[in-house]
């Protein structure tokens, strides 16, 4: 029978019942695939300088993680509002994404990532922490003799003093900090110490470990203890030993090289297979025996035993060991017999171990290297425990499967307890042992918001909330570059789409037109979708008046209107014309009647002629009002009786027809004249963004700005960008520039404001492709940039939230979505043919719609999408045709 090992738990400190205290740290994940040679190498030496610095024993803990997708998906329903009118049509989408994943993850498997955690055995030093003073020790003693004698000599576990906490705590803080420089890591909080813990009973099953709380609300709960207070206020802990054995709930039983692990919850076999030989030389990189189960998603748990012989005593045992073998070599000579292969392999190894340890000067690390399987079906842990003795054997790496050691090896894998067989201790130095690559990270981007699509080769589901940032204090602005007809629009459409679902409000700025189908046929937004066109036709003069647009606020029109006569007719602000505006519009403010730019005009044939700024200011109002009727300039020039565009709706289109616009690579000075007309249109359109991003809402808002390149063409338009992405985290607001290149952005005040980085395929320019690695902060490698420019339609390199880079690919889930965003030309189907048969005729005829040709033709398909089917909306007559079923 095995007695409970642990004793106590609070924050990162674990206190052993072998009168050891362990602290937990969790080392932040690093990208690994994407590194050159060189970069790989060095992460080498940053992992073999941590394990350097283990003061005497460690233990390192890989865990799989299989995320909850039914507790992600009912927290992501609870952040919902009920009063939100879109909620019903959220929470079914939700229901069915759900179950979407969960038979997609039966197929590809539950885990998502990999957690490596380090646990270090704190220095003994702090074992015989005690009051201070003599006499405070005295008076203990007086005052209770027998508990004094057991907490001094630390014959009762289950007292601890105070101040022997205290000093572990520094103890804990300085290793992590004497580390941290080393490898990025930070100490656990005890609700995550406690999940170390009570996972083991769960493994492989799926099912999240039933954790202990304090109340229903989830507040952290912490082992039961008495606080004691003894000579001069001193105080000792001590803890109710039932709490920490409830934390390893569960009945074990052995089935031959497993065990089964039962809980009132699940049913989980675990099998422990010990690596009992490395090679000597080891190919680096390409050959990260720990990596590589995480690599082929094996769902494979690994615990490593670590015991630092430092470095003196380890050159003396080096030597031992190479005499015992120069002495096994004449043996065999003197018998003049052939010396075995494995006896010279053992000295050429022993030489290297010898030179590494006097180049390094690091200690000899005694490693013991278990793997744990899990699963919850027997036969299907068999075939896992196959296929990783396959992977091992090509990397001609020797693992055992031992019959009766399970529990033991069980027990070894709990935080903190140190190893229970000696049988399969491997002598390694630090780079031998770090050789085998820990905390890598593969996941993708948050677990708050939305699906979004997959992760790499194991299509593992990645979540994307971009107003996390905002709730992070970071800016939460997101780039989508790379090649035409990659994707960008299509996955811009997504996020934008489930930010709207989700209860926030959206702007897309379209100057492609792409999305003037949406208010129709995005059924889910119907009737929430305002969209407002832009063009020559005489309906649309005056709307993008910078005094339509600033109505209640005269100095930002003015400054508006400023802009667009200095883009639209090249004046310089140093010229009369310029001097004759600010005249203009200082008379304007004694103006009764509504400003507008036909009362600009006037106000600049009413300077006298005795102004010397006559002439300048009569020209330029002469030509302000040709520009009136002069095709999509009449936007820009208003009466003062339109109506100004209002953005209140859940989802604002702005759809601008009949725009030139000019080649991202064209000078601004070679510029046509509609042209540059295009790009002062658009820089206008960016004071409704600025509009749209003041609007103070407790809900998140998100604006998409298609080809954005355009907007940073022009003042206003950088002006805007500027604004939103140093102000986008306090406005709530994120912003998403859909471009080509990282040339689009203007300034480096911009570009270093951006969180979330979407990178779509870049085959066409080799050196917008290096240009593009840099911006994700990725080494120019003939690998990376095979991948970038290989990456198939919908795939991207994504950099997230938490500089974490990977292959993402979009997934809309729902047919009727994919539809609706889909830019991509389809040809017309095929017309049926006739059949000969006149009864199958008759029947074919009859399927028809039923229609007197006066209303339009239907978008719908004859058969709705599943996701279609489960909203309850209300269709008129002219949206749905009648349909005739034999």
């Amino acid at each position: 029978m095995y007695q409970c090992p642990i004793d106590y738990y609070i924050d990162n400190l674990v206190f052993n019942a072998d009168k050891s205290c362990w602290a937990v740290y969790r080392l932040h994940g690093f990208n690994y695939d994407y590194l050159s040679t060189q970069g790989k190498v060095n992460k080498l030496v940053q992992l073999a300088r941590v394990y350097s610095g283990i003061m005497s024993y460690a233990q390192i803990l890989v865990i799989p993680i299989e995320k909850d997708e039914k507790e992600h998906f009912k927290n992501l329903k609870n952040r919902l509002s009920h009063k939100d009118i879109l909620y019903e049509s959220a929470t079914r989408q939700i229901d069915l994404t759900e179950a979407y994943l969960k038979e997609k993850m039966e197929q590809s498997g539950r885990v998502n990532d990999y957690a490596t955690y380090f646990i270090v055995k704190l220095s003994e030093a702090a074992e015989y922490e005690t009051v201070d003073k003599i006499s405070e020790c005295v008076k203990y003693f007086i005052k209770d003799p027998i508990n004094t004698i057991n907490v001094h000599m630390n014959l009762d576990t289950k007292d601890i003093l105070s101040s022997k906490i205290d000093a572990y705590k520094k103890m804990a803080n300085r290793w992590l900090e004497d580390n941290q420089y080393k490898m990025k890591m930070e100490a656990t909080i005890t609700e995550e110490t406690q999940w170390l813990f009570r996972r083991m009973a769960y493994r492989g099953t799926g099912i999240s470990a039933k954790m202990f709380y304090q109340s229903i609300s989830k507040n952290v709960y912490e082992p039961e203890k008495d606080e004691l207070v003894i000579a001069n206020k001193e105080k000792i802990v001590r803890p109710y030993h039932k709490d920490t054995v409830n934390l390893l709930s569960g009945s074990l039983e052995t089935f031959g090289r497993n065990l089964k692990v039962t809980t009132g919850f699940s049913t989980s076999y675990q099998t422990f297979l010990p690596i009992v030989w490395l090679p000597e030389q080891n190919e680096f990189p390409g050959r990260e025996w720990i990596y590589e189960l995480q690599r082929q998603n094996m769902q494979a748990e690994v615990c490593i035993h670590i015991r630092a012989v430092p470095h003196k005593s380890a050159l003396h045992q080096l030597e031992l060991k190479k005499r015992e073998i120069k002495s096994q070599i004449e043996h065999v000579e003197q018998a003049c017999d052939d010396i075995p292969e494995d006896l010279l392999d053992s000295r050429s190894y022993a030489d290297l171990m010898e030179q590494e340890l006097k180049e390094d000067r690091s200690p000899l690390l005694e490693s013991s290297i278990t793997i744990c399987l899990a699963d919850s079906d027997k036969d299907k842990l068999e075939k896992r425990c196959s296929m990783v003795k396959e992977i091992y054997d090509a990397m001609n790496i020797v693992i055992e499967r031992p019959l009766g050691d399970q529990l033991r090896l069980y027990m070894s894998f709990m935080p903190s307890v140190r190893l229970l067989i000696k049988d399969f201790v491997l002598r390694l130095t630090p780079i031998t042992l770090a050789s085998g690559i820990v905390g890598v990270t593969r996941e993708l981007g948050d677990n708050r918001g939305g699906y979004i699509g997959t992760i790499g080769k194991e299509e593992k589901p990645a979540y994307f909330s971009p107003e996390l940032a905002c709730l992070l204090n970071m800016s939460p602005a997101a780039t989508l570059f790379g090649d035409l007809g990659t994707g960008k629009s299509y996955n811009a459409n997504i996020i934008i789409y489930q930010m709207v679902l989700y209860g926030g409000y959206g702007l897309i700025l379209d100057p492609k037109g792409e999305r003037s189908h949406w208010e129709k046929a995005l059924i889910v937004f119907r009737g929430l979708i305002s969209t407002v066109t832009l063009g020559a036709s005489m309906e649309d003069r005056g709307k993008l008046d910078p005094y339509n647009i600033y109505p209640d606020d005269i100095r930002e029109a003015h400054e508006l209107t400023l802009n667009v006569l200095s883009d639209l007719f090249g004046l310089d602000p140093q010229g009369e014309e310029y001097l004759a505006i600010l005249e203009a519009q200082k008379r304007m403010e004694q103006m009764q009647d509504k400003p507008c730019m036909l009362g600009l005009a006037s106000m600049l044939e009413k300077i006298p002629e005795s102004d010397h700024l006559h002439e300048p200011a009569k020209n330029l109002a002469r030509r302000i009002r040709l520009y009136r009727g002069n095709g999509m300039g009449g936007l820009l020039i208003g009466e003062g009786t339109e109506d100004a565009i209002k953005l209140e709706n859940r989802l604002n289109i702005i759809l601008l027809q009949n725009l030139k616009m000019p080649s991202p690579e064209t000078p601004k000075n070679e510029y046509t004249r509609d042209q540059v007309m295009s790009m002062v249109i658009f820089g206008v359109i960016s004071a409704f963004v600025r509009k749209f991003a003041l609007v103070k809402r407790t809900v998140p808002k998100g604006v998409l700005i298609d080809e954005s390149w355009a907007i940073s063409a022009t003042k206003e338009g950088r002006s805007m960008e500027e604004f939103i992405s140093r102000m986008g985290r306090s406005l709530y607001t994120c912003i998403i520039y859909n471009g080509h290149s990282t040339k689009d952005l203007p300034t480096e005040g911009i570009r270093n404001s951006i969180t979330y980085k979407f990178v779509f395929r870049s085959s066409n320019n080799l050196e917008e492709a290096k240009r593009l690695l840099e911006y994700l902060g990725l080494e120019i490698t003939p690998e990376n940039m095979a991948v970038i420019q290989t990456l198939g339609s919908g795939q991207c390199l994504f950099k997230d939230l938490y500089n974490r880079v990977g292959v993402l690919t979009f997934d809309p889930v729902f047919q009727d979505l994919d539809d609706v965003f889909s830019t991509t030309p389809k040809e017309a189907p095929e017309e049926p043919q006739q059949l000969d048969d006149g009864m199958e005729n008759q029947e074919t005829e009859r399927l028809e719609p039923e229609t007197d040709g006066s209303e339009e033709e239907s978008w719908l398909p004859e058969e709705q999408p599943e996701f279609l089917e489960t909203m309850d909306f209300e269709f008129s007559e002219d949206d749905l045709f009648e349909k005739e079923i034999l």
